[in-house]
Formats: structure tokens, C-alpha cells, sequence
């Protein structure tokens, strides 16, 4: 078993980055995770202050990188170090918002896209209502679509028995209602 190097001046040089209650069970944590002072600067050179030491440990556990936080802070985001562990929990990714920017969701609320993901809203389900003549759906509503059950398919079964002009708010009430 290898022994984890939590010397005096390991601690010494984390301490030196002002980190908030620092104590010996996170420096243990922040040598088994791998939180060095290389990724802490990489971090505050992204624009995260990175001061509080459980959020490191959670950045690195949940995968939370200087990439994604500059990537963030350069499109004009700012979000808080729980923030950036939801995302990351949940799967939105630099990746996914620009896939989303594509279909014209750009800037949205990142507990939106949150959302998004929790609920399975995804750029092939937005494509698809796109094409069903919803051109851009809020994005409340697509989350209503998808947490009611409103898919494209649905959709297109009420189209070919001719109701063609539902509204997005009319589709998810048939939904709720039961209706099909």
C-alpha cells in the first residue's frame, strides 16, 4: 500500500493558499484526490477563488476542471462552487452547451440546464419539436414537455389526427389530463 506524502511542508505549501479549515483529514483527502497547488492556482487563474478545501476535494471527485470553469467565466457565467459540482453531477458540460447553442439556447440559466439534464432534455429532443414546428420552445416548457411526457412522437400522433395547432401549454395539459 502506498503512503500518501502528508509531510510538514506539503502542509505548509497548502496553507500557504489560504484555504478555509484546513486540517490534517483534508490534507489527507486532498492527497488522495489529487488536489495539488498546481490545480488550485489552474483554478484561480480560471477566475474560481477556490478557497473553501471540501469544495476542492468535491471539484475533484465530481471532475470539476480549470477548463470548464474558464470555459464558464469566458461565456459570461459566474457560477458558485456548488454550482459547478451540480453540473458536473449532472452532466452539463461545455460539450452539451454548445450543442445547445446550435439549436439558439445560449445563456441560459445554469440551474435551467440543470434542469435540462435532470429531465432529459437533450439537443435531439429539441431538434425533433423544432422540426414538429415549435420553433423555440421556452425553456420552461421543454421541461415541462419532457417531465409530462409530451415527446415528439406524441406530437406527431396528434398532428395526424389533425390538431396541428396545440400549443406547447395545450400539449402538456392533454399529458396531464391523461389524454392521448
Amino acid at each position: 500500500m502506498a503512503v500518501l506524502d502528508v509531510s510538514v511542508a506539503y502542509a505548509k505549501e497548502m496553507k500557504s493558499k489560504n484555504l478555509h479549515d484546513l486540517d490534517t483529514d483534508k490534507l489527507i483527502a486532498f492527497r488522495i484526490f489529487n488536489v495539488s497547488s498546481e490545480f488550485i492556482e489552474q483554478l484561480r487563474a480560471a477566475g474560481l477563488p477556490a478557497t473553501d478545501a471540501d469544495k476542492l476535494v468535491a471539484f475533484r471527485i465530481h471532475g470539476v476542471t480549470p477548463e470548464m470553469v474558464s470555459f464558464l467565466q469566458k461565456s459570461g457565467y459566474h457560477p458558485d462552487e456548488d454550482t459547478l459540482v451540480a453540473m458536473r453531477i449532472h452532466g452539463v458540460s461545455p460539450e452539451y452547451m454548445q450543442q445547445l447553442k446550435k439549436d439558439g439556447y445560449d445563456h441560459i440559466d445554469l440551474e435551467k440546464l440543470i434542469a435540462f439534464r435532470i429531465h432529459g432534455v437533450s439537443p435531439d429532443f429539441i431538434e425533433k419539436v423544432q422540426t414538429l414546428g415549435y420553433r423555440h420552445p421556452e425553456p420552461d416548457q421543454l421541461v415541462a414537455m419532457r417531465i409530462h411526457g409530451v415527446s415528439p412522437e406524441f406530437i406527431a400522433q396528434l398532428k395526424s389526427r389533425g390538431m396541428k395547432d396545440l400549443t406547447i401549454d395545450q400539449l402538456v395539459s392533454l399529458r396531464i389530463h391523461g389524454i392521448d
